[in-house]
């Protein structure tokens, strides 16, 4: 349950960050309660209202807790919004078409139908005014982008595509329609859209 742990975390989480024995391993426990409430919080209060000391009342913990765990409330908020829904995992079908609408369409889905693509809008604009928050929403999306950019490193290494073409400029491209209609225009787009985009950058870069 949220807002109880076990004696011996709630022990672990009232220690002295000094006076830990040297070695003594994190308790994982801690950081299962930390995150549950960490979702609870998001859930009700929403990206507003997430504060460290929200989750930290929620959790049971101390705040000194969740800051050995995670260096600030910007990066808490985002592994949060990231663990609402399942990552995208690299399909490395051996075809770049293929795992560009893969890719595209879990990118899809995810920003349209889930709850981290829900939350993404009141992120954004919370990194547009706090540095804090831009930088590690930055770090997020660089990490998010890493996996369409190797797609496209193995398509120009098996020749699918032409030797100077910008794997960051394709990336960009393939984002763009989803971006647009889930954030700005609100136009439907499925998988019909996506395969369309797919095809008519590789037909200009192929």
């Amino acid at each position: 349950m949220i807002g109880h742990m076990p004696r011996d975390v709630a022990a672990t989480s009232r220690v002295r960050p000094g006076s830990r024995r040297p070695g003594r391993p994190r308790d994982a426990r801690a950081d299962d309660v930390i995150r549950e409430a960490a979702a609870a919080v998001l859930a009700e209060c929403g990206p507003g209202g997430f504060t460290v000391d929200a989750v930290a009342a929620k959790a049971g913990v101390g705040k000194a807790t969740i800051y050995r765990r995670w260096s600030s409330r910007a990066e808490l908020l985002l592994e949060t919004v990231h663990l609402a829904t399942p990552d995208i995992e690299d399909p490395d079908t051996g075809s770049l078409r293929e795992d560009l609408i893969q890719l595209t369409t879990g990118m899809m889905f995810k920003m349209r139908d889930s709850a981290a693509g829900r939350m993404l809008p009141a992120v954004m604009a919370e990194a547009a005014v706090h540095p804090e928050m831009r930088e590690t929403l930055t770090r997020f999306v660089q990490h998010r982008r890493s996996r369409a950019i190797q797609a496209v490193l193995r398509g120009i290494e098996r020749g699918e595509l032409r030797p100077d073409t910008n794997p960051e400029l394709v990336v960009d491209l393939l984002a763009g329609p989803v971006f647009v209609r889930t954030m700005l225009s609100h136009q439907p787009i499925d998988e019909s859209v996506v395969e369309a985009a797919v095809d008519a950058i590789l037909a200009g870069a192929g």
